[in-house]
């Protein structure tokens, strides 16, 4: 699906059947992703022209890779993890359609320049249904609520 997504069915997908509040730090994950993806991600990251990148490092902890697609919306990305490759963001700053959108424009960079799939999950849900999918090969997104 292509259609657009509003920052309130963004938000909405997230919220549990028992309409409890979502924890605010979904789960994304790189579908079958490796190590060696980590320099080629980091690299197509760099060169996004419209993403503002921070590498901080703290001693033998992992690294954390830090991205801003849209000014107020942070991504961050936990190379040090090792495979497979994952990430999050903080739902409380989706506030508006221009976030999502700048988010969107994230996964879709990291999905096309892997040729991988990108799935989010809700914040501790490992192994639980993706609320988003991005499709490496046609870039299309579907977003399918908990609820």
């Amino acid at each position: 699906m292509n259609h657009e997504i509003s920052a309130a069915a963004f938000r909405w997908a997230f919220q549990e059947a028992n309409g409890l509040e979502p924890l605010v730090l979904p789960d994304v994950e790189v579908i079958d992703s490796l190590e060696a993806d980590i320099d080629t991600l980091r690299d197509a990251l760099r060169g996004a022209l419209w993403t503002r990148v921070e590498e901080q490092r703290a001693g033998d902890e992992a690294e954390r890779f830090v991205v801003w697609p849209i000014d107020g919306v942070q991504v961050n990305f936990f190379f040090g993890w090792g495979a497979p490759i994952e990430f999050d963001f903080d739902l409380r700053e989706i506030v508006d359609d221009e976030a999502v959108n700048g988010l969107l424009r994230l996964f879709r960079l990291v999905s096309s320049a892997l040729g991988k799939d990108v799935i989010v999950r809700a914040e501790g849900d490992q192994g639980g249904p993706p609320v988003l999918h991005i499709d490496s090969g046609t870039g299309d997104i579907v977003l399918s609520p908990l609820s």
